[in-house]
């Protein structure tokens, strides 16, 4: 969906811009040539430079987004996004180009805009309520590529974490975790996102949260008590990203490694079944509940040395059948032990 790629022009020749040569008159400086420059069917002959060369190529693509062809025009929105902040003046060209008729040109007018800068957070925002659910997808993405420097719209990414698209929404959640320690205030809208229905926006919201740090560890234990284990699971994952700066978590972690292995009559090993009704089973690897467990041991491990007095169970952990959780619980030992 992302993708910017240039496509080659109708006629076979370089679509975007007459070709740059070295004056005879002027040695040293770089004139356009008079060359033919197609953007669709509308030809534009090239002049020489009035006006630097950059000046000039970002205003011919400009001028290329109102070409009779929709490769043509998105061809010249690609090329004014691989310029960046040097074509912060084709802005609103390119806000233009948002209402075109063509969905591809919208996208990539979009994708343009991300590429100017922390100059085109304000338009990204005002994308995000646009009627059109791809242009909402590409401006969640841009805020995202934007990083910090889009803090200005966190308040507007926080109201997409509802938007009734769900990759939007779960965009949303991306971008709000790509702005790192400054979306502290985000927390309680990713928290509630962490519960919804998207388990995709679940889980890059709890993966947003860890991108925040040590804020979000007093949330995410609250998560990791949840009923649904996915979320337990996600919450898990992200407490271990944080790293040693989660130790208060352990504790929490631990319940889940103890209370996650499921549990069958001991008569079923053979045994009478009185005095002793339960036994542990062998888990399934694919339940919900181990995975949750396993996110759980790799979340201690990573933690590392403060999470220490988990290594009894980890050991405990080591000896069961599971491949997977036995390998997670040998890592994880290492890593406690700083091996």
């Amino acid at each position: 969906m992302f993708a910017t790629s240039p496509r080659s022009g109708d006629d076979g020749h370089d679509p975007h811009f007459a070709r740059a040569e070295k004056s005879d008159l002027h040695p040293g400086r770089s004139v356009l040539n008079f060359g033919r420059v197609r953007f669709g069917r509308a030809p534009i002959f090239g002049v020489a430079a009035a006006m630097p060369v950059a000046q000039q190529h970002w205003s011919d693509l400009a001028h290329g987004l109102n070409g009779s062809l929709p490769a043509a025009r998105v061809r010249a929105a690609r090329e004014l996004g691989k310029l960046g902040p040097a074509a912060v003046a084709a802005l609103p060209a390119l806000l233009a180009a948002v209402e075109d008729s063509d969905q591809s040109v919208r996208e990539a007018a979009v994708q343009a805009i991300a590429h100017l800068g922390p100059t085109a957070v304000g338009s990204l925002v005002q994308l995000l309520s646009h009627t059109d659910k791809y242009v909402r997808r590409n401006a969640t993405w841009g805020l995202g590529k934007l990083g910090p420097a889009a803090r200005s719209g966190m308040a507007a990414l926080c109201a997409a974490l509802h938007d009734a698209d769900p990759r939007t929404a779960s965009g949303a959640a991306q971008a709000l975790g790509n702005l790192g320690m400054a979306a502290e205030h985000a927390i309680p809208a990713l928290t509630e996102a962490m519960r919804g229905t998207n388990v995709v926006q679940c889980r890059l919201a709890a993966k947003a949260l860890s991108q925040i740090g040590a804020a979000a560890v007093p949330t995410l234990l609250t998560h990791v008590r949840h009923h649904d284990p996915f979320v337990r699971g996600e919450a898990a994952v992200a407490l271990g990203w944080i790293g040693p700066a989660a130790a208060e978590a352990v504790p929490a972690l631990l319940e889940i490694v103890r209370t996650g292995v499921p549990m069958r009559p001991a008569d079923a090993f053979g045994g009478s079944g009185l005095g002793t009704p339960l036994a542990p089973a062998e888990p399934d690897p694919g339940s919900a509940e181990e995975t949750s467990r396993l996110a759980a041991v790799t979340a201690l491990g990573r933690i590392g040395p403060a999470a220490s007095a988990a290594l009894p169970e980890l050991l405990a952990v080591s000896a069961e059948r599971g491949e997977a959780i036995r390998a997670a619980a040998e890592i994880a030992v290492r890593q406690i032990r700083g091996c």
